[in-house]
């Protein structure tokens, strides 16, 4: 039977569950998430979280810097938010329990990245997020907020463009049902799982977005994937590639040529610590002219001590795989690793459909624009699903519709994720051309073909995907310049015509 609940959060990273625990008004919230609640793209976040601290720092620095890797499309006003909400939210998370890295004085630590004038990055050593997911899961639990495992969203309910709610598919119980809700938040993470090489958990497969996409809202900016230059070439755990934070560079490592050959400082003034769209174009130009399979990182030129305290996670996966970062490079590849567009939403996290808010990595808040800076990520989600709670807050409630039909076609999904991922990763990687992308547009059409449409739950991912993959192709399409994460081999140089989002939906797709 269809029940109903004030606000429905589907995703339990630190969007998901900052907003479900910022809701200011006393509430029955319940959280979906189709693995286990820890199971996030916010958990194996490594680095940190980028805000102003210093007093070498300020707020006009970071912006800069943000909207300076965004290459002319990033939405100001958004980022002037983030920033100007960064140091009150992440001191209150170190309030709440979050064991960030300090030093004797009780002064946060603070490292650097790529694309960053400024030591910024709040950490704790190299496995921040796994601590934000710990304490905001501690405070969901008490406030009394539900988090309900194993429940697979498959659609939004939406009536008179108005989200009522979800259908959804439970796996314990083997049961398609309805769960209506007064607001409902999406905040199911990116869609890494499209590219055969990821730093994304396999529940990373776009599912927030493809659903809001079937339900018509605006998409915004899904050509700019973000390809983080040093995954572990060797190293796969859990489904994903083994990520090195960019902290690593930040603490002085450097990248090098299988032959040992330094190459940063060919490529960018900022050399090792460039942003992240021109390291990952650097590394594949290297490997490329040297006929390579992977670069090298190295910092064993650090000492020992240092290099296993900073990183402890990174040295003890490392070494388990044969690999002893004090002593030796690191063989890495660049990796599919984050989402800068999303669904389109406005500074409160307000869709274009009414009571759907969508949050973190499946939102576009236009502060990335078209290349996300380091560590601004984690705080894009901690400020903007703050500020979209405090809204929903005063949403009134909901009248439910009659007669909502449950259209289930379990079997006639086939899966096609492996083939999405051969095409993806063929096509449309780090440097692009516009004959790939459109052979990859008619091999994806033709996968589309063959998946029926309706309500899924037997490999609902394929559908997911397929659309995921359909938007970044028909998005990059659309770019004839190259911006960012955007690189088109026919159009290398950036056309000041292009510099605004790319805005689709379903219509403009699939209709």
């Amino acid at each position: 039977m269809p029940r109903k609940v004030d606000f429905l959060v589907i995703g339990s990273g630190i969007a998901g569950l900052t907003f479900a625990t910022k809701i200011p008004r006393p509430a029955d919230i319940l959280i979906l998430t189709k693995k286990r609640k820890a199971d996030t793209n916010t958990n194996y976040a490594q680095g940190g979280i980028a805000s102003v601290f210093s007093n070498e720092d300020s707020f006009d620095s970071h912006i800069q810097d943000t909207l300076n890797a965004g290459v002319g499309i990033c939405h100001k006003d958004a980022v002037e938010i983030m920033v100007s909400n960064g140091p009150r939210l992440v001191q209150e998370l170190y309030d709440m329990g979050c064991r960030f890295s300090v030093d004797a004085q009780g002064k946060f630590l603070l490292g650097r990245e790529g694309g960053h004038a400024k030591r910024r990055i709040v950490h704790a050593k190299d496995y921040t997020g796994y601590e934000i997911e710990r304490v905001l899961l501690e405070r969901a639990k008490q406030r009394g907020v539900v988090i309900s495992e194993n429940e697979i969203a498959l659609d939004l309910v939406v009536d008179n463009d108005e989200c009522c709610g979800v259908y959804y598919f439970d796996a314990d119980t083997r049961r398609i049902d309805i769960l209506y809700a007064d607001a409902t938040a999406l905040a199911t993470g990116g869609a890494g799982q499209v590219y055969m090489h990821t730093t994304n958990p396999p529940i990373a497969t776009g599912d927030g977005i493809a659903m809001a996409f079937r339900a018509g809202t605006r998409i915004a900016n899904m050509e700019f994937v973000q390809f983080h230059p040093t995954a572990v070439f060797t190293i796969q755990v859990d489904g994903r590639s083994f990520l090195i934070s960019e902290a690593v560079r930040g603490e002085g490592g450097i990248l090098k040529t299988t032959e040992g050959e330094p190459f940063m400082d060919k490529y960018s003034t900022a050399g090792n610590l460039a942003p992240r769209d021109i390291v990952a174009r650097a590394c594949v130009a290297e490997m490329k002219r040297l006929g390579t399979t992977h670069v090298l990182l190295d910092i064993s030129h650090l000492p020992a001590d240092f290099l296993r305290n900073r990183f402890p996670t990174i040295y003890d996966t490392c070494l388990r795989w044969g690999i002893d970062i004090t002593r030796e490079p690191i063989p890495v590849v660049p990796a599919a690793h984050y989402a800068c567009g999303g669904i389109q939403v406005n500074t409160q996290g307000e869709t274009s459909i009414k009571r759907l808010y969508a949050l973190g990595e499946s939102a576009c808040t236009g502060v990335h624009g078209s290349n996300r800076l380091a560590s601004n990520s984690l705080l894009e989600a901690l400020v903007f699903a703050t500020r979209a709670a405090q809204h929903a807050g005063d949403i009134a409630g909901l009248a439910i519709p009659r007669d909502v039909p449950i259209n289930a076609t379990p079997d006639k999904c086939p899966d096609r994720k492996l083939m999405i991922k051969e095409i993806m990763s063929r096509y449309v990687g780090v440097i692009r051309n516009k004959q790939g992308l459109i052979a990859a547009r008619d091999q994806v059409r033709r996968l589309y073909a063959e998946i029926a449409d309706g309500i899924h739950y037997k490999n609902a991912e394929s559908l997911n995907m397929t659309h995921i993959a359909l938007m970044i192709i028909e998005s990059a399409l659309r770019r004839q310049e190259s911006r960012g994460l955007h690189y088109m081999e026919d159009h290398p140089g950036t056309d000041p015509e292009h510099a605004h989002d790319t805005v689709i939906d379903r219509t403009s797709i699939l209709e």
